[in-house]
């Protein structure tokens, strides 16, 4: 999914049914998906960075 361009950022805490650990800011026209093998939210951040954050663990 990209953030639109006339947003002026996202915040995220799920992606449908994939819960956060922490909430992730994604920029306008970044490009975000799940990574479901390593059980990750990625966002390309346009510079050559790819951001990884962990979902949320019931422990």
């Amino acid at each position: 999914m990209t953030a639109e361009r006339l947003v002026l950022l996202v915040l995220l805490d799920r992606v449908d049914w994939f819960i956060l650990e922490r909430p992730v800011l994604v920029w306008p026209c970044q490009t975000y998906w799940v990574d479901y093998g390593t059980e990750e939210l990625c966002v390309d951040r346009r510079d050559g960075r790819i951001t990884r954050t962990p979902r949320w663990v019931c422990r």
